[in-house]
């Protein structure tokens, strides 16, 4: 019950998909409500903190479902779903982890512009790879605001796609993300 097979996903790709979900509409909410606070606003501090964390944490957690992805069979396409759906739901796949890894490195980059790594709650620093210069910072500051709205508004239509599946065209889509399947050997 822990690894995919060609039936339908394992509990460890069920546990990553809806912890970067809630993690990802977190961090949105959370980023939306830092733009306005004021210098003595007690999350003027704690809020930018918490989002570079959680966000460290989901990159750490993305290049994990990356590597996952590649070592686990790949389940095959719901019966009864037609091509072309298959084929939007793979594209929006890409489009989401494009988007995200984007979203991350901007972050990312953002953070470390000054030289210092990027805290995980104050236990680790991240090294600095790259630094970037301040009109660069601007920029990927825009990135990562932008795609920040993209990515939650297509994960939106993502979730609303899956409960169509499940309440229109009575397919295991949505289900599929919610039940582990048993391992191989025992269906």
């Amino acid at each position: 019950m822990l690894k995919d097979n060609h039936s339908g996903f394992g509990l460890i790709s069920i546990a990553i998909h809806w912890v970067s979900a809630i993690a990802i509409f977190f961090m949105f909410g959370l980023g939306f409500y830092m733009v306005d606070l004021g210098y003595y606003d007690p999350w003027y501090h704690k809020g930018p903190a918490l989002h570079v964390s959680i966000g460290l944490l989901l990159l750490l957690l993305t290049l994990a479902r990356l590597a996952w992805r590649v070592f686990n069979p790949k389940p095959k396409p719901v019966p009864g779903v037609g091509k072309w759906q298959h084929w939007a739901a793979e594209a929006m796949k890409i489009v989401l982890y494009a988007l995200l890894l984007t979203l991350l490195i901007s972050g990312y980059l953002i953070n470390s512009a000054e030289g210092k790594g990027p805290m995980l709650f104050d236990w680790v620093s991240f090294p600095v790879f790259v630094q970037i210069d301040p009109a660069q910072v601007d920029l990927a500051g825009f990135i990562h605001r932008i795609f920040g709205w993209l990515i939650v508004i297509l994960a939106g239509v993502h979730g609303l796609a899956a409960v169509a599946h499940h309440f229109i065209f009575r397919d295991r889509t949505l289900v599929r993300m919610l039940k582990p399947v048993k391992p191989a050997n025992t269906q």
